[in-house]
């Protein structure tokens, strides 16, 4: 991960993950289990398609997308 891409997960995505409820933690976490380990392009289709995404918001959608794309799991919980 470049420095920007870990600012990026530091500064933006990981304040919102810890506002976020339990659910919807464990929602994002379920879909990155499945997306990890992915060539980026089969990791690609499951973003895009709303069966996979159902039940997201599109917050959530985006949250899943930035961790994906920067190859981290799901945040510990503190």
């Amino acid at each position: 991960m470049t420095p920007g891409q870990r600012d990026h997960i530091r500064n933006d995505v990981l304040p919102k993950w810890k506002g976020l409820p339990s659910d919807r933690q464990r929602a994002i976490q379920q879909r990155l289990g499945v997306l990890q380990n992915m060539p980026e392009s089969a990791r690609n289709r499951h973003l895009n398609d709303p069966m996979f995404t159902r039940g997201m918001n599109d917050e959530d959608r985006q949250m899943l997308r930035d961790l994906s794309h920067e190859h981290v799991g799901a945040p510990e919980h503190p």
